[in-house]
């Protein structure tokens, strides 16, 4: 799960105090960023990020992948349990040996997330969490990661088998600044969604609803896959924005009203969309 230099634990004065939890440092991570040489700036996201998964796997529990059950041909997988019954149906005289074969059941979704300077901290901390509780549960090249702000960045193509740790640390790297142009975001996903490959795509917008810069995103809508809302609780949020967005995108409005519960709101999302 982590590569090894997210393993280790030595000190280095105040970025690798003890006394600091790791969640602490993924909280922080971004104020201190900037200050730090590339050592230990890498020490200090390594624990971040460990701290991020962890809560990520604590919010998901005892979780398997939904699947479905296809016969195939011996040949083809000889490393899989041979199934009588089947190979029976599908040729009584046994010279075609059959197999039952366990597929993940795929989809493709492409999440934008705010990170502009109202979701710094704690908030983007938590963004993080439900990102890998998102990574999780898919297929490594069946989700794209987009982070805006004032534009639209691309942390994650669909069709890249990125590792976890990976992906969370270009995803800690982003700037967290800027206005909030959701625009720019649904402008990427729609590019995205057209590089898919498979049938089954939808969109997830996270965000307070609140656009500061680009137009309004309602004439995107329509060009888009299934477009789902999670809305972050903030005085300047705007329900009736982002719930018209999602019932113009055919997709779930879901409000969170506190940000600690972002992560379980974004497991029972994906976990609905593959199922």
């Amino acid at each position: 799960m982590y590569p090894p230099e997210a393993l280790t634990e030595e000190g280095d004065g105040a970025v690798d105090n003890q006394s600091d939890s790791d969640w602490d440092k993924a909280i922080r991570y971004h104020e201190m960023k900037k200050r730090l040489d590339e050592v230990k700036r890498a020490k200090l996201r390594a624990g971040a990020i460990r701290a991020i998964v962890q809560k990520a796997l604590a919010t998901m529990g005892a979780v398997q992948k939904p699947y479905d059950l296809r016969n195939v041909p011996w040949t083809s997988h000889p490393q899989e349990e041979f199934d009588l019954e089947a190979t029976l149906d599908e040729d009584p005289t046994l010279e075609t040996l059959m197999v039952e074969m366990r597929e993940p059941r795929r989809a493709e979704v492409i999440i934008c997330l705010d990170t502009s300077l109202s979701m710094t901290g704690r908030k983007l901390a938590l963004n993080a969490v439900a990102l890998a509780v998102l990574a999780l549960q898919l297929e490594p090249e069946d989700y794209s990661v987009i982070a805006f702000e004032s534009d639209a960045n691309l942390v994650k193509p669909l069709g890249q088998k990125l590792d976890l740790y990976r992906m969370l640390e270009k995803f800690m790297e982003v700037p967290a600044r800027g206005l909030t142009n959701i625009e720019s975001g649904l402008l990427m996903a729609k590019k995205q969604a057209a590089t898919g490959k498979l049938p089954k795509k939808h969109v997830i917008l996270m965000t307070d609803g609140r656009f500061t810069a680009g137009k309004n995103p309602e004439h995107v809508v329509p060009s888009l896959p299934r477009l789902h809302v999670v809305q972050t609780g903030s005085p300047w949020s705007s329900p009736r924005f982002c719930r018209g967005l999602a019932r113009q995108g055919r997709g779930k409005y879901v409000r969170v009203a506190h940000v600690e519960h972002l992560p379980s709101a974004l497991y029972s999302l994906v976990s609905g969309i593959i199922r």
